[in-house]
Formats: C-alpha cells, structure tokens, sequence
C-alpha cells in the first residue's frame, strides 16, 4: 500500500510536470500574425482610397470620350456590344473594359459614385491578387504582405484607381495576377496542362482590356528562372502560344495609337542621342518616384531644352541606371531576388519607356501599376532576408527596417489620401497640373476648355490668352478664344483668332463653321456664306452648317437659297423648330404666306417661341 501510495504521488507530480510544462509550450508558441495580414491590408487600402468614391468625372480628359459623351455605353445590346468589339477608343483597344462602363451605366446612369466604385473594387481586387500570388510563388507571407501593402497604397498608383478613365488598368491588372496565378499553380502542382490553359484565358482577357498585357510572357519567362533557376527549351515552347497572341495585340495597340496619331514623331525636337537618354531619364524616374513619390502631376511634359541642352537630371540617368548594375552584381546572396524583381519591373515597363513616344508626356503615373510590384518585391524579400537573419548584418538594422517601413506606410497612406482630393474633377486636376508646370501652354488650355464647357467663359478666356501667351504658334488656343469672344459678342476680336487658326489648319470644319457666324453677326453675310460652303464641302452631313448658312442667306435677301436650306435640313430632321421658322419666313417673302403661316404653327408647336409673335402679326 505504502509503494502504491508512492507511485500514485509520483504519477500525480508527473502529470503536474506535463500540464506545466503544456502551459508553459502554449505560453511560448508565438502568435501567428500572418493571418491578419490580408484583411489588414484590405482595409488600410479601402479607407486610403474611400475619397475617390466622392470625385466626379474628369472633364475634358477622357470621361467624356468613355463615359459622359459615349452614346455606345448607353444601352445595353448586340449592335453595341459589337460595336465596341471592333473599335478602337481613345487609341486603346480595350473591349473588356468598355464592357463594364455599359453596365456601370445601365444599372446606376451617369452617378460618377459607382463608375468610381467599380474602380475601387477591382483595386482592392488586385491588392489581394497581389498577395496571394507572392505568398504562393515565395512561401514567404511577409514578402506577400510587403509587396501588397505598398503596391495597394502608393501614390503614383492613384491615377490608375481615382481616374474612371483608366479602368483599362484595374482591369488588365486583375485579369493579368489571375494568370499569374494560374501560372503558380501550374509550377506548383507538378506543371498540369490545365493550369496552363486558364493561365492562358486570363491572358486573353488582360490582353482584351488593355494591350499593355502583352508583356506578361515574359513574366512567366522570368517566373521559370526564378522558381527552377534555369532556363529550358521544353518551358519556352510552352509558352509559344501566350508570345503569338502578345505579337497579335502588339501589333493591334500599334495599329489603334497610329489611328488616333497618338504615336508622336519627336525627331525634330531631340536628337538620336537626345532620345536614348529621355528614355533612360524614363527608367530611372519610375524607380526614383518609389522612394519619393512628391510632385506628382496628371501630366508630366518633355523636357524644355535650354542653350540646346537637356535639363541635368536627364544626363545622370545612365549613369544612375550602370549604378544599379553594378549593385546587383555585387549583391552576394540576394542577387536572386533582386534580379527577378528588377527584371520584373523592366519587362512590364519597356513598352513604356517612350522608345516609341505616345502623346505629349514623357511618363505617366499610370503606367507603374504592375511594374511595381517588381520593386516591392525587393523590398518585401529584403525584410524577409533581414527577419530570418540571412544577412550577417540582420540583427542590427531589423529593428531600425521595422520603423522605415511603418514610415512608408504611414507617408504613402497620406500621400495617396490627399493626392485623390487633386483627381476631384478636371478644375481641380489642371490648377494643378498649371502649378507644377506653369510654362507649358497645354495645361492652361485644357483648363480653359474645362472652364468653357462649365459656363466660366471669362475664366476659360484668362487660360486661353495665358496659354498664347507662353506659345504664341498655339493655334488651337486661337481657336478656343475665339469662340469665347464670340459669346461676349466680341465677333471681330473672334474673327481675328479664327483667321489666325484657319490660316494655318485648312482643313477644320468647326473654324470655317464658327468664323461664318461672327461673320453673319457683323453682317459681312457674303463672308459667311463663303466660310459655309466650305464647311459644308469638309464636313456635309453637319445640318448645323445649313441652317446657318439659311440665315446668312436672309441677310442678302436671297429667299430661294435660304428656303433650299432649311428644306434639307427639315429632310433630315422635320421637327426642327428653328429650320421651319426661318422656312416661314422665307416662304413669306416669297409671297407664300400660307406656307410661312403653316410653318409658324409647326415651329410653335415644336418650342419656337418667336413663331407666336409671327403668327399673331401675319396669319390671323
């Protein structure tokens, strides 16, 4: 009994040893933060960005040409999806995307709040595509939260989500992770075909939102050498599919920015040599701006060249860009990480890089989306190296990397807040662009269009003389002005512009159109006729052209022609109220009184409130 006794004590100790010790295990299991990664990110994203929800459309800058003045996005059907299946928009083919504003549109009309919504969603979309794609391809979930968070909250990224316009790139983005992903899987998982085949779907779709895609063969190039650190022929083959599609879509994108003439001939500005070293000064920024991502601008200009030099900066480019050679050459044991992120970046930013120059800007915040992510890849594997202590170095600066990236987070947060505010609406968008760039002609005439086609015509004709001002060969701004002295009545001030425009562009309607009605206010009717025909000869299916030249053509008397003129215009358009009050008055001094009676009753019934005076003084 006595040796039971012992025993039963001893097992009691024991099993207080284990429970103790239990407890003392669980005390010690460290938490697993990585789970909160995800939503976390989420959420800071979703209240950085929460702001864009509150802008309007873009004035002036592309909402109109994809939303406001689209009529194709205002009905849903065949005709109309078919149509923007087989059209080019803005020099983008970009049928996917065009998709998404026709139902943005049938379901919510033309409240900016939910087009900047759908933005928004694929955003926060793309930031946990973003994730999970690093956490699958590294297994490390702090590379996937770092590159996440930085790629969701960056400055230079808020063009891409705050402008509706650029929907093409949440979209292409989010089709293009998915492939990635696919991709990943197909690494993965012992490289089975089907993962390959829906890495190639979603490829297709990027490609059908936006052309920029066609980079990402070379991706998943990269992928390869990263995952199995070797090229093989058997892997290129695979991907002989995915290059002859990017060849089809490149040539297509080649094929719609030439259609727009968006591909722009610098030549006669900068030299051969000029040009290598804006495209180096294009490498260089996009990376500089990671780090300081202040001064940022909807539009950022050529370089203005003084004493036949570049500006500085454009020099230390390639110097800048051997810099970074060399430092990846002598990165020891990161070198892996930094060359696939590195390569990353410059696979999915070539196309950009101004080698062949699109539209007036030498880079765009825009075009960092994706490319991005290469660089924050760095960043992230850089602290994941630091964390696991792979560096003989990790111990001492961890704690200091720590702080730097809650900085960041803390700084690209704010930035990102605040620069949403600029893409409030286009008013705001180009003071701003004038601020950062007040020598360059184009922004103050974009904001004088701006304030135009929001009635603010005394402000609009400050930014027209003020662009004239800088540029005096600008002749769009003579164009423009013109016609805001045209609504001050100031027609010979507005002749004397239109004349300094058609002088040298013979061929626009709208400046023949515009200068036959100062004409015709002044009197000068022979004038306008002249300026009339022309316009109709450049543009004849323009009705506008006739009921003007109509009402030139009463001004020399001239019934018969101007009864010819209001009769096509009422061809195409028999309830015009205008054109069939102006017919009364021709049929009424050529002696048809009943006709001119006839066409009175019609115009008034149709709105014409001048026909009442008519008929009450002629047709009782």
């Amino acid at each position: 009994m006595a040796n039971q006794k012992i025993k039963n004590q001893v097992s009691a100790s024991k099993k207080k040893q284990v429970n103790k010790n239990s407890i003392g295990q669980l005390k010690q299991k460290p938490l697993d933060y990585s789970k909160f990664f995800m939503p976390s990110i989420i959420i800071i994203t979703a209240i950085v960005f929460a702001n864009t929800l509150g802008n309007d459309f873009i004035d002036n800058w592309d909402d109109n040409i994809y939303v406001f003045d689209n009529n194709v996005i205002r009905h849903l059907n065949w005709i109309n999806i078919k149509e923007i299946f087989s059209s080019f928009y803005a020099g983008n083919y970009q049928p996917v995307a065009m998709l998404s504003y026709i139902l943005d549109y049938k379901f919510f009309g033309l409240n900016p709040f939910f087009f900047h919504l759908t933005n928004y969603i694929f955003h926060l979309l793309n930031s946990m595509l973003v994730y999970i794609f690093i956490k699958r391809f590294t297994g490390k979930t702090w590379v996937a939260a770092i590159t996440s968070l930085f790629f969701a909250i960056h400055p230079m990224h808020v063009e891409s989500v705050a402008w509706i316009s650029e929907r093409k790139d949440v979209f292409y983005t989010f089709f293009f992770l998915l492939s990635l992903n696919s991709y990943t899987t197909y690494l993965i998982n012992g490289k089975k075909i089907i993962s390959l085949i829906w890495s190639f779907i979603w490829f297709f779709l990027s490609l059908m939102s936006k052309p920029a895609a066609v980079c990402l063969p070379l991706v998943l190039v990269l992928m390869d050498y990263y995952y199995n650190k070797k090229f093989s022929l058997k892997t290129l083959i695979l991907k002989i599919p995915f290059f002859l599609l990017a060849l089809f879509f490149g040539i297509l994108a080649v094929f719609s920015q030439a259609y727009i003439i968006a591909v722009s001939d610098v030549t006669p500005l900068f030299s051969i040599i000029e040009r290598v070293f804006l495209v180096s000064y294009s490498v260089v920024y996009y990376i500089f701006k990671v780090f300081s991502p202040f001064n940022l601008s909807a539009l950022h200009f050529y370089p203005i060249k003084s004493g036949g030099l570049l500006p500085f900066e454009y020099y230390l480019a390639i110097p800048a860009i051997l810099l970074l050679i060399w430092g990846v050459y002598k990165s020891g044991r990161f070198k892996h990480e930094l060359i696939f992120g590195l390569l990353f970046y410059f696979a999915t930013i070539v196309l950009v890089l101004q080698i062949m120059p699109a539209g007036g800007a030498i880079v765009s915040e825009r075009y960092s989306y994706v490319p991005y992510i290469g660089i924050f890849f760095i960043f992230g594997q850089f602290f994941s190296y630091i964390k696991d202590k792979e560096f003989s170095f990790s111990s001492k600066i961890k704690p200091f990397i720590s702080v730097i990236l809650v900085i960041l987070t803390i700084i690209y947060s704010f930035l990102t807040f605040e620069r949403n505010k600029v893409w409030k609406n286009g008013t705001i968008l180009f003071t701003d662009v004038v601020n950062k760039y007040p020598e360059q002609e184009f922004g103050w005439w974009t904001r004088g269009n701006i304030k135009k086609g929001k009635g603010n015509f005394i402000g609009a004709l400050s930014d027209y003389n003020k662009a004239i001002e800088i540029n005096p060969r600008y002749i769009v701004a003579y164009l423009n002005r013109g016609n805001c002295y045209s609504v001050f009545d100031k027609y010979d001030s507005a002749i004397a512009d239109y004349n300094v425009f058609i002088n040298i562009r013979t061929d626009s309607s709208s400046a023949y159109f515009n200068r036959g009605i100062a004409y015709t206010k002044t009197g000068k009717y022979n004038s306008a006729i002249d300026d009339f025909n022309k316009a109709a000869e450049l543009k004849p299916n323009d009705m506008d052209i006739y009921l003007n030249r109509a009402v030139a053509k009463d001004g020399l008397k001239d019934y018969s022609g101007a009864l010819s003129d209001n009769n096509k215009v009422l061809q195409y358009k028999p309830d015009n109220p205008l054109a069939l009050f102006n017919r009364g008055i021709a049929k009424f001094f050529l002696n048809d009184k009943t006709g001119a009676c006839n066409d009175w009753l019609l115009a008034k019934q149709y709105g014409q409130v001048q026909a009442d005076a008519a008929l009450e003084k002629y047709c009782k």
